[in-house]
């Protein structure tokens, strides 16, 4: 049953923290910007949901706000998914939180200032294996997905009831975003590698950077989450990189409206 553990507002922004399930501890938290006013007659944004990583053991601090303040900052509406995990991570628990967590916000896109036609998701490591299962598997899929050194064939090691979200794309599977390192020593790059082909082998419209070096769970790169030393210079364009390409996706803010869609 969903209930609210916090609200409020400070400036221009609205912090959520909403229960999924009590019992299993699945929580979204919604970060809500203003719109209207000074925000030149925006009436609606874009939104993004983050899904951590964590070996769908725990939920990584260092892919949940770090991540949703990058597309604060580029105008989205963002929300961080706490899944179910641990001993609660039997399949198809974490998915069911997933549409659940879409559902709440679609009902909720109007009091939210959320386009519900322009909903993405961005997941890492094991939350990149549930966005992947989102993007293909879910009766719910977003807009687009944003895949980061996500878990994929290699999936039973980090859960072993859950399906290979390879073999499920099709046409009806959302655009995709996909950027890891060639030298991952936890999550191979081959699972990146056979999205990617399952991608291009149904015509799902694709971006992909595979970066020279970078240690698993790299993040936004930004120095306070890891050594810098963990990844090439290049690594942190992977943010900046994914805006642009949802700009593509799913439109732009163009005097003070969101733009059309471009392009899929």
């Amino acid at each position: 049953m969903v209930s609210y553990l916090i609200e409020r507002t400070v400036f221009y922004m609205k912090l959520l923290e909403i229960t999924l399930n009590k019992e299993k501890n699945v929580t979204l938290t919604a970060y809500i910007q203003a719109t209207g006013g000074e925000f030149s007659g925006l009436s609606k944004r874009p939104a993004m949901i983050v899904i951590p990583g964590g070996g769908y053991d725990y939920c990584s601090a260092r892919e949940s706000e770090p991540v949703a303040f990058a597309y604060l900052k580029a105008g989205y509406q963002a929300f961080i998914l706490r899944y179910s995990v641990g001993e609660n991570k039997v399949w198809d628990t974490p998915l069911k939180d997933y549409e659940a967590a879409m559902d709440l916000i679609k009902e909720n896109a109007d009091e939210w200032h959320i386009d519900p036609e322009r909903i993405a998701i961005i997941g890492f490591s094991a939350g990149g294996h549930l966005a992947a299962c989102a993007a293909a598997i879910s009766s719910k899929k977003p807009r687009a997905a944003i895949l980061g050194y996500p878990v994929i064939s290699t999936h039973k090691r980090w859960n072993p009831t859950s399906p290979d979200p390879c073999e499920y794309v099709d046409g009806s599977t959302c655009p995709c975003f996909v950027f890891a390192s060639r030298n991952d020593d936890c999550v191979p790059i081959s699972d990146s590698l056979n999205f990617l082909n399952a991608l291009q082998k149904a015509g799902v419209p694709f971006e992909s950077h595979i970066y020279s070096y970078a240690n698993h769970g790299f993040s936004t790169c930004d120095p306070q989450l890891n050594n810098r030393d963990w990844c090439c210079n290049r690594t942190p364009n992977w943010v900046q990189d994914s805006i642009e390409w949802l700009r593509e996706v799913v439109g732009d803010f163009t005097d003070g409206v969101l733009g059309p869609k471009k392009r899929w």
